[in-house]
């Protein structure tokens, strides 16, 4: 299922809530003032990981979130591992994922070491310069 938007009301509601007594639109995560910065309103928990999604939304459900300060971070720190590890168990639950196993095949041969090479042995070839000096 989709996931759910808050309607015009609610929106308004959450903002009404975020305006401190001089007007000014303030984080709820982390009281700053937002002035001209952008903000988002958030759910409070992810609508990922809500069961029930034929209930509507309510100002309590949301929240308003600074975009720098508050709503990257949440949304990357903890909505989206949470999410992920929401789907992950109910995917094992519904016998979705695979175990996780060890690969089982032969093992490389094992060999004897290479013999030593006498290295005074080979034949050499004189050094060359890389550069040539130009006159």
């Amino acid at each position: 299922m989709a996931r759910r938007e808050f309607s015009t009301a609610v929106y308004a509601q959450i903002v009404h809530r975020a305006t401190n007594a001089h007007g000014h639109v303030q984080c709820e995560g982390c009281g700053l003032v937002l002035g001209k910065r952008p903000y988002h309103i958030d759910h409070t928990i992810a609508d990922a990981l809500q069961i029930d999604k034929r209930r509507k939304l309510t100002a309590d459900d949301g929240q308003l979130l600074g975009v720098e300060c508050c709503h990257n971070p949440k949304t990357r720190e903890v909505d989206v591992p949470a999410i992920a590890q929401a789907k992950r168990r109910e995917a094992k639950h519904l016998g979705i994922a695979r175990p996780k196993q060890t690969i089982h095949s032969a093992p490389f041969p094992k060999s004897d070491k290479a013999p030593q090479i006498d290295k005074s042995a080979l034949p050499t070839s004189p050094r060359r310069n890389l550069f040539q000096e130009q006159s």
